[in-house]
């Protein structure tokens, strides 16, 4: 029996906090071919990123991504 293909739409407000609170879901559903998008709101600048922001004056965007 063939299971109807579901589009999953992840949104997180801070970098990786989808994957501490629905990583095993999110993977579930990528590892049964359904197609998953998430979207992360911020670049972690007060979070898990903070440390690189502080270390590096001048540091851009695209050098943290």
């Amino acid at each position: 029996m063939e299971t109807e293909k579901k589009r999953v739409l992840v949104v997180s407000a801070h970098a990786v906090d989808f994957v501490w609170r629905a990583g095993g879901t999110i993977a579930q559903y990528a590892k049964n071919d359904h197609a998953v998008k998430i979207i992360d709101i911020t670049l972690g600048q007060r979070g898990e990123s903070e440390s690189l922001w502080k270390s590096r004056h001048g540091i851009t965007v695209e050098e943290v991504m």
